[in-house]
């Protein structure tokens, strides 16, 4: 049983959608960003092949355009991680339920 339905106040709601749209927003922009940093650092090591740095970078962008991209997944499976150790919680279905 629930004692407070916190995900029926509008406030709480209207938080949710702010962030699930920033999500959005950030997981096409960060990896469209991230793979031009990548194209621009590929022709600097073909122009440059001494420079050992380069693969470095390539393999960190490509790893942060992975994190940023699955960055929703990662929410909903923290919430529901609460949930079950929470007893009594709606977290990830408030979640779901606001678009």
């Amino acid at each position: 049983m629930i004692l407070f339905d916190w995900c029926a106040q509008q406030g709480v709601r209207d938080v949710f959608s702010l962030i699930k749209g920033i999500l959005k927003i950030v997981r096409i922009v960060v990896p469209i960003g991230l793979a031009l940093l990548t194209a621009y650092d590929l022709f600097r090591n073909v122009i440059n092949p001494e420079n050992k740095d380069g693969q470095a970078k390539i393999l960190r962008r490509i790893a942060a355009a992975v994190l940023v991209f699955f960055t929703p997944l990662l929410v909903r499976f923290v919430l529901k991680l609460v949930d079950i150790g929470g007893g009594n919680t709606n977290y990830s279905s408030c979640w779901e339920s606001v678009e």
